[in-house]
């Protein structure tokens, strides 16, 4: 059975049932996981129409490949093969599911433990400045489908979240997942994801920072956040510098001093000059052009080693990702123009020193040379060997995006980490991921946001994901 597609209507007194009841057939007899049913949610009837009957027998049997179901009742399944019929249930539909009975609710976030651990959701936000409109849409990498999040219009004047309109919407790295903010000269607005930030339960309101900024980087580092960079220079007090960083911890903000003074240039607009990654010690950048790079620890308030990245010459821009798990290990990612091709490479880097981790000096991991060719595409006017090429990457432990900073509407390139310690390179798998349809039909003007960031059960429980 190659491929399953089935829908259903509310007012089908068994649809729900027979929902798992095709989740389950596909198990028997070897179906794909891909389910899709067309209806968001299912209502509070359906919900106990979950336990409807699927067959009489204690042990399903099969016969000519297909499965023989009738009426035994659905929370008779239990172990693995719950389990891995839970597997194969929608993502959206996962809050449903664990509503079934307690079994059922355990196995839902073991699914969830395992789908975590292995890659996040890439979460798209698109920030329409005419209308001041926010359109966001949310992107599964095991169903391979692209869910809308509900957004609500800008909070008026009063309102604690956000406190600005969405043009004030910035990002903020994280090693457990990014997060949406909304910065003013009011306060800092923090979403708990990188969903949204519609739900005022959902944010944490912080004072602002005491140097005014306009293109900060932003990263949350345990219980502390950091400000770094992109401070306004008209707004500037005496001795204050445009690469100031600044701690949050304990209710306030600590000034730490100024950026390297490698990086004190690229930290005027810090988010647009400097790649960043989190983890849960450090927050890393890099100079997107030039390769230099250092790390800030916020409990320590103090810099590590600069170092100039550039185990390939060749490479016009850079980009930083969390590394493995278990090991303060980072990312680099590089694209260049080689041989009339586009070409993005990755290495793993040890945290401590920036250098090459053991094994990688020579070794590195190549992009399938059609996944960076649809990043970047050649122009029929034959002037792409000197176009700029802007690389943008998101991620966290287990893997993350690669995208075209310039274009996001290209698409992106999924790319999953290896687990352990293996010798040479960091990247075991990659998967073209299509335009979400949100940012194929934003307007000219508009703004686009890329994150990615783990889901649990309690951002499917609150409705927050639509088919």
């Amino acid at each position: 059975m190659a491929g399953w597609s089935w829908g259903w209507s509310p007012n089908d007194e068994s649809a729900a049932g027979s929902w798992l009841q095709a989740i389950y057939l596909g198990f028997l007899t070897g179906g794909t996981s891909a389910v899709k049913p067309t209806t968001p949610r299912w209502s509070d009837r359906l919900r106990r129409q979950a336990t409807i009957a699927i067959s009489d027998a204690p042990h399903p049997c099969v016969r000519d490949g297909v499965a023989s179901l009738a009426t035994t009742d659905m929370q008779h399944l239990h172990g693995d093969v719950l389990e891995s019929v839970v597997e194969r249930v929608p993502a959206p539909d996962l809050a449903a599911a664990a509503l079934v009975s307690r079994e059922w609710l355990r196995a839902v976030r073991a699914a969830l433990r395992r789908r975590m651990l292995r890659l996040p959701w890439l979460v798209v936000h698109v920030i329409h400045l005419r209308g001041q409109r926010r359109l966001a849409a949310a992107y599964d990498p095991r169903s391979g489908a692209w869910l809308a999040v509900p957004t609500a219009p800008p909070a008026r004047h009063g309102a604690t979240s956000p406190p600005q309109p969405h043009s004030h919407v910035r990002l903020m790295r994280g090693a457990s997942g990014d997060r949406v903010c909304a910065l003013s000269l009011s306060g800092l607005a923090v979403a708990r994801d990188a969903l949204g930030m519609d739900d005022d339960a959902l944010v944490v309101a912080l004072k602002a920072p005491g140097v005014w900024r306009v293109d900060p980087v932003l990263a949350a580092v345990g219980d502390r956040v950091v400000a770094m960079g992109g401070a306004c220079q008209l707004a500037l007090g005496d001795g204050e510098d445009t690469s100031a960083v600044e701690v949050h911890e304990r209710g306030g903000w600590t000034h730490c001093g100024a950026v390297p003074a490698a990086l004190r240039e690229s930290a005027a607009a810090a988010a647009t000059w400097l790649s960043t990654a989190a983890t849960d010690q450090r927050v890393y950048v890099a100079d997107r052009a030039t390769g230099t790079a250092s790390w800030f620890d916020p409990a320590k308030q103090q810099w590590g080693p600069t170092s100039r990245l550039r185990p390939d010459a060749a490479v016009s821009t850079w980009g930083l990702a969390a590394g493995r798990a278990g090991a303060e290990k980072i990312i680099l990612f590089g694209v260049k123009h080689a041989d009339s091709r586009v070409v993005i490479r990755s290495w793993e880097l040890d945290g401590d020193s920036l250098s090459l981790s053991h094994g990688a000096a020579a070794a590195h991991d190549t992009m399938p040379s059609e996944m960076s060719e649809r990043l970047f595409p050649h122009g029929d006017d034959g002037e792409e060997e000197t176009s700029s090429l802007s690389i943008g990457v998101c991620g966290n432990t287990a893997g993350g995006y690669v995208y075209n900073a310039a274009v996001p509407a290209t698409g992106a390139v999924l790319y999953e980490l290896r687990r352990g310690g293996v010798e040479g390179g960091g990247v075991e798998r990659w998967a073209w991921v299509a335009c979400a349809p949100v940012v194929a039909e934003a307007e000219a003007l508009g703004r686009v946001i890329l994150a990615c960031s783990p889901v649990g059960l309690h951002e499917l429980a609150d409705e927050r994901l639509a088919h």
